[in-house]
């Protein structure tokens, strides 16, 4: 019995996101599908996404026989709508308290000797790239399952004394949304691990009351210095 395929219902959900995050990268590339396919996600999945995308408006697609490629063309626009359909609070996470002026490095200790995954995002990330606005939390995605979150995070809290208040906090812990795709294209900030340019202004984007602030200055200053958008 032949069973179709489901129609894609978010092109800004984790997998597809592999998609687009590689058009943003390289924004004057010709894309063949058997290329995408090596990002992780099947022939099917992207051609899916490609049609969507296409049907947004933000992909040319030529089809050519096995000469077919795509092109992102509306790169723009592509930005804006995945602007208003993400915000880092999709991430789950938890604000702490810290009076350890050495957090990071301490967090980089514990994260070596456990073999977690990390990565600063955000005014953690941003302030090692061009501050704009003064905002001296810390922001930090862990590379765990959610089902370790509790286990992880009280962990966290006894061996790095990290205070968890009703409200507010100078430290923030998060799980990615984006399992498949945040920890894609890191880079080397100081010492540190962090998300890449395109996964940095997404989440200062939707980050009240100041991130957008803070995106649009490293937009401008990463367009200055003809870095691509969203490659490090």
């Amino acid at each position: 019995m032949f069973l179709a395929r489901r129609p894609l219902q978010n092109i800004f959900s984790d997998k597809s996101s592999l998609v687009l995050r590689a058009m943003l990268q390289s924004p004057g590339h010709t894309w063949k599908i058997p290329e995408l396919s090596k990002i992780g996600i099947s022939f099917g999945m992207a051609s899916i996404v490609l049609n969507l995308a296409e049907s947004l408006g933000y992909v040319e697609r030529v089809r050519i026989g096995p000469g077919s490629f795509s092109k992102l063309i509306h790169a723009e626009n592509l930005l804006r709508d995945w602007n208003r359909n993400y915000a880092f609070d999709r991430n789950p996470h938890t604000y702490y308290h810290s009076v350890d002026d050495d957090f990071l490095n301490k967090l980089k200790d514990y994260c070596e000797a456990k073999k977690i995954g990390y990565a600063l995002t955000l005014y953690s990330a941003s302030r090692l790239i061009s501050p704009y606005v003064k905002d001296d939390r810390n922001f930090v995605y862990l590379d765990i399952d959610i089902k370790q979150a509790k286990t992880v995070f009280q962990d966290l809290e006894n061996s790095l004394g990290l205070l968890k208040l009703v409200k507010g906090g100078n430290t923030c812990l998060a799980v990615p949304y984006y399992r498949k795709s945040v920890f894609c294209e890191l880079q080397i900030l100081g010492q540190f691990p962090a998300v890449s340019n395109l996964q940095l202004y997404l989440d200062l984007m939707g980050l009240p009351p100041a991130g957008r602030e803070e995106a649009l200055h490293l937009l401008d200053y990463w367009k200055k210095r003809g870095i691509p958008f969203a490659k490090p």
